[in-house]
């Protein structure tokens, strides 16, 4: 185990004391043995200046407890307009937390934040993944940003701020603003998106995607045929071939300026 191992005697808890408690006890996030989702409270706010800090579902790999050297990939996921708020069981709704809850081994650390309110900040986010990146054994070349509808518009903000902290990037659903193309050449990027999305049209995705082969970046959008809003966000996070497409990537080096 992680050499800073404790008792829990304080209040508020730090995010590490949660990860203890919940792989001593083996007690889920509803409070039922076995269940693989731990709720944390991060030491970080979510937007700076605010009271609020963030919470998230984290899922940790088979084995991550007894192969104490291993470093692990991660995916950081990001959810929908409809799953913000102040209860964090609600994100088991779809995506990477629903799969998990349902049984589904992931072989990679997972975490799933929540958004309380408005919009998904970059700089907020750069603070939790930091913060994640020195409390469990992730491996900084392997990190995999994936979201969905204005998940996919804060993933695609967050990498186009913060490009040298990922090895991919899945967006699922919607499109980012023009400024990130340039920034995010670096980045293996596969979006995913309904031709028949009426929420968030796909015509900017694919011109962004386009924007960004111009430019040299290696991006490509998966286009479904018939496909629109609700009918492409739930299964593609089903679909194995991202679990190993995810697997292999790493983080390109960063050139010297």
């Amino acid at each position: 185990m992680r050499k800073n191992k404790r008792r829990l005697r304080t209040s508020p808890l730090p995010v590490l004391l949660f990860f203890l408690c919940a792989i001593f006890t083996g007690v889920a996030s509803k409070g039922i043995a076995g269940d693989p989702l731990v709720k944390v409270t991060a030491d970080v706010p979510v937007r700076q200046g605010s009271e609020e800090s963030w919470r998230y579902f984290l899922y940790l790999p088979k084995g991550y407890e007894e192969r104490e050297e291993k470093r692990y990939p991660c995916l950081f996921w990001l959810h929908g307009r409809s799953l913000r708020g102040d209860d964090l069981e609600q994100t088991r709704r779809y995506g990477p937390p629903a799969m998990l809850s349902k049984g589904r081994d992931y072989p990679f650390l997972t975490i799933c934040p929540q958004l309380p309110d408005g919009a998904w900040p970059a700089d907020g986010l750069k603070a939790l993944l930091d913060e994640c990146l020195e409390n469990y054994r992730i491996d900084p070349d392997r990190v995999i940003l994936m979201g969905a509808s204005l998940g996919a518009m804060g993933a695609w903000n967050f990498a186009g701020s913060h490009p040298d902290d990922f090895a991919a990037l899945i967006p699922v659903c919607a499109h980012g603003p023009g400024w990130v193309a340039e920034k995010v050449t670096g980045l293996t990027i596969r979006a995913v998106h309904g031709d028949a999305d009426e929420i968030v049209p796909m015509h900017d995705h694919v011109v962004l995607i386009e924007k960004i082969q111009m430019l040299g970046g290696d991006a490509k959008i998966e286009i479904v045929a018939g496909g629109d809003h609700g009918s492409v966000i739930g299964p593609t996070y089903r679909e194995e071939k991202w679990i190993e497409w995810m697997l292999a990537q790493r983080r390109q080096e960063v050139a010297d300026e």
